[in-house]
């Protein structure tokens, strides 16, 4: 792991240099009195990097190409305000959720217009990206809205979170699923949605459209592979393969976790209301589910107190 902080542009310029892309860090055009940075780093493994990146307004610039540095490309996902990115001829802006792809070896210019924060995927020159799709993909905003984008930024969270805990054999596993989703997500900026290959980007993908759609009483193994276009028995391989509970297991038990979550609310909604929420048919079928899977009734979970949902 990998932290520097920075209270002056200078420094900032410096840890840029060592440890991000290099360049030339200035007051925002309004100017500022003061500065801070902040930077925290985990490799994966050689190919890819994720950095928990936080900053003050400020201007950083790459006056011009440099063809003997490491070619390194960055996708940063906006956590908080507003970042406009220069390169390639082209000028975006990217807000919180949104994202947008650049590359250090290549002229840059990156303005922080408020106090910002994001998380960067970092690629390193030789990790097998297909070029035309990142030469199209730069400087371009990627919207929050992009189901690619989603899971690919619910992956990295989780990772750079856990990233310290994993064995060698783990985090490069892990690293070639982040690849075959930033792969994906580039396919996707044509208008054209390409799935990762791999079974734990796939898997992630998967289980991703299962959450968004726990409420859809329809939601099965069937409407998965119908989603994928693929055969209900791949969808359970694919499952497999990525070291998962079958995906029928996974429908069920993320059911039961948000109706746990929703009946220790206050107010607390009726036991048919949480059925309904959570996919279930009707309240006998959800009833009988919940008491094998937590040894109680739905109402005696929401009046006794209940443990955690993850019990």
């Amino acid at each position: 792991m990998f932290s520097a902080a920075a209270s002056s542009f200078d420094e900032w310029s410096a840890i840029a240099e060592t440890s991000f892309v290099p360049l030339r860090v200035r007051p925002p055009a309004a100017g500022a009195a003061e500065f801070r940075g902040e930077i925290v780093g985990r490799g994966l493994d050689p190919r890819v990097g994720l950095s928990r990146i936080a900053a003050d307004p400020c201007r950083m610039t790459r006056p011009g190409s440099v063809d003997d540095a490491p070619d390194t490309l960055f996708l940063s996902i906006q956590r908080s305000g507003a970042v406009r990115v220069a390169q390639a001829g082209r000028v975006v802006r990217a807000v919180a959720g949104e994202a947008v792809l650049y590359r250090s070896r290549e002229r840059l210019s990156l303005e922080c217009e408020a106090s910002t924060s994001c998380l960067t995927v970092q690629v390193n020159d030789g990790a097998g990206l297909d070029e035309a799709a990142v030469a199209a993909g730069l400087a371009r905003t990627i919207p929050a809205s992009s189901p690619a984008l989603r899971v690919l930024t619910g992956t990295a969270d989780t990772l750079e979170r856990t990233a310290d805990g994993l064995d060698v054999a783990s985090a490069g596993r892990m690293s070639s699923a982040l690849l075959e989703m930033l792969d994906a997500l580039l396919g996707s900026l044509d208008g054209t949605e390409a799935l990762p290959s791999g079974p734990v980007a796939l898997a992630a993908t998967m289980q991703r459209f299962v959450l968004e759609n726990l409420a859809d009483p329809r939601m099965s193994v069937d409407a998965i592979a119908r989603r994928f276009g693929v055969s209900g028995r791949y969808v359970t391989r694919v499952f497999a393969d990525a070291g998962h509970p079958p995906p029928a297991t996974f429908l069920r038990d993320e059911r039961l976790r948000r109706a746990a979550r929703l009946l220790e609310r206050e107010p607390r909604p009726t036991v048919a209301a949480v059925a309904t929420r959570c996919g279930f048919g009707d309240a006998t079928t959800f009833a009988r589910a919940f008491r094998r899977r937590f040894g109680m009734a739905p109402g005696g979970w929401a009046r006794a107190g209940a443990p955690p949902a993850s019990a």
